[in-house]
């Protein structure tokens, strides 16, 4: 017993130290919450002052605009494949069956819901592509169903003169058993428009000091910065704000000089020549001078700027620009010189071309419905564009499956320039013609010129008419 006593002890006094050695070695459940909460504050520091950097929250940089490197840096993090991991991005362009198809409805949602959440924009909800399009085209825009129509038909006013009655407290919006249909369907503020100043915006930074010596993109026009743009937009992908409207446009854009869709032009023009009787002699040659121009064109932009832009996987700076310039002179719109006299305007240009249709009209501000005007403008809607449903002047109303029409309001375009340009003969040039000039001056007879009489005092028989681009 005495010696089992003694052995106890001899165990307790060597089994001590190391018990307080292995306390001592393992920290506790506070000590390591202590650890980890100062590694998380250290981190958390760390991670804001990095943030606030390049960001440039802390050297004040951010409210001059981002740098060229910060551009670079930002695009390189949401590029990998890190980020798109950890942010869980999926998006619904990644689809082929949406992503390589411009008319597919979802790329045309999005594109729409882009347009509708700046201040002021508006698409018709019942508006959707029409594909093909009763015109004749391969794809227009047009009514697809009458659900919001008969919803706004019950309770809001559709046409001046029932929004200016309900204004001036004339009518109660209860009283009425029937509103009609709204003739505003499209509205493209400006924030969301391709313009010369967004384009110099964007391209300056990247462009280097020595390139800008030699070759300053300011000189150029409103139609070279636009190709710019959009060519260095289309590379950078589903990152760039354009996104949903660069996924509208066509792979292949339709302008009569267009390299790939030449077999089809010359057949296109021996088509207008037996089956509509056009005089197309030399027009093969003219084709080929405009090829020509085209490629020397963008092949000097993409020598001067061609380095300094993004452009897609697989494809060449020239290649890209040529794709651009297409796209640009078939579809680019004329504006006030103020806000850019060549502007490219997300959805409108899927609006098909009828000459006895309105045009499009850019708002100025100080439209009133008081004043004879179809809308009642802001100050913040001047350079919009807004598109209604006319017809030889008179609002028209579109039922289920009809298709929305303006007038390109190109009167000097002869048919070559119509087929170089858009790809297309319209068939009010079908027919022998000669431009004349008027002796006399032109006399304005659309609103707000043409509500007035000879006196002076406003004719209500052209209320409905409105000063069109």
């Amino acid at each position: 017993k005495g010696k089992s006593k003694r052995n106890s002890a001899e165990t307790d006094a060597t089994t001590r130290p190391a018990a307080e050695a292995s306390r001592s070695s393992h920290p506790g459940i506070l000590q390591n919450f202590s650890c980890t909460s100062r590694f998380c504050i250290v981190s958390l520091i760390g991670a804001m002052f990095g943030f606030g950097l390049g960001s440039g929250f802390l050297t004040g940089e951010f409210l001059t605009g981002s740098t060229a490197w910060r551009i670079k840096l930002g695009r390189r993090i949401r590029a990998s494949y890190i980020y798109t991991v950890l942010a869980g991005e999926e998006s619904a362009f990644a689809d082929t069956s949406s992503g390589n198809n411009p008319s597919n409805p979802m790329v045309y949602a999005i594109l729409r819901e882009a347009i509708v959440r700046e201040s002021g924009g508006f698409v018709h909800p019942d508006l959707g592509i029409l594909q093909p399009a009763p015109s004749g085209a391969m794809r227009g825009l047009g009514m697809v169903r009458d659900s919001w129509h008969q919803c706004q038909g019950t309770c809001l006013p559709g046409i001046r003169q029932e929004k200016l009655a309900i204004q001036r407290n004339e009518t109660e919006p209860n009283e009425l058993k029937q509103f009609r249909q709204e003739e505003v369907l499209v509205k493209v503020p400006l924030t969301y428009q391709m313009t010369r100043y967004v384009a110099l915006d964007t391209l300056l930074p990247l462009i280097s000091a020595e390139v800008q010596r030699k070759a300053s993109i300011h000189e150029l026009d409103d139609a070279a910065l636009l190709v710019l743009l959009l060519a260095h937009e289309r590379g950078v992908g589903k990152f760039s704000r354009w996104f949903p409207y660069i996924s509208s446009l066509p792979s292949q854009p339709s302008c009569g000089y267009a390299a790939e869709l030449r077999p089809f032009l010359l057949d296109s023009m021996q088509a207008l020549r037996d089956e509509v009787g056009l005089d197309v002699n030399g027009w093969p040659s003219e084709l080929l001078k405009a090829s020509q121009y085209a490629e020397r064109i963008a092949s000097g932009l993409a020598r001067d700027y061609g380095t300094f832009l993004q452009h897609p996987k697989g494809v060449s700076a020239d290649q890209n620009i040529q794709w651009a310039l297409c796209q640009v002179a078939s579809r680019a719109t004329a504006g006030s010189q103020e806000y850019g006299a060549l502007r490219m305007v997300p959805l409108m240009d899927m609006i098909n071309h009828d000459a006895d249709a309105g045009g499009f009209v850019e708002l100025m501000g100080k439209e009133r419905l008081a004043d004879g005007d179809f809308i009642d403008a802001k100050e913040e809607d001047v350079g919009t564009f807004v598109v209604r449903s006319l017809r030889h002047g008179r609002r028209k109303a579109l039922k289920v499956g009809q298709e929305l029409l303006v007038n390109y309001n190109v009167p000097h375009y002869s048919a070559l320039d119509w087929f170089i340009s858009l790809g297309f003969v319209p068939p009010e040039r079908w027919n022998k013609w000669q431009k004349i000039d008027s002796a006399l001056p032109r006399v304005r007879r659309d609103m707000p010129f043409g509500a007035f009489d000879s006196d002076g005092s406003k004719d209500p028989s052209n209320m409905e008419a409105k000063s069109e681009l």
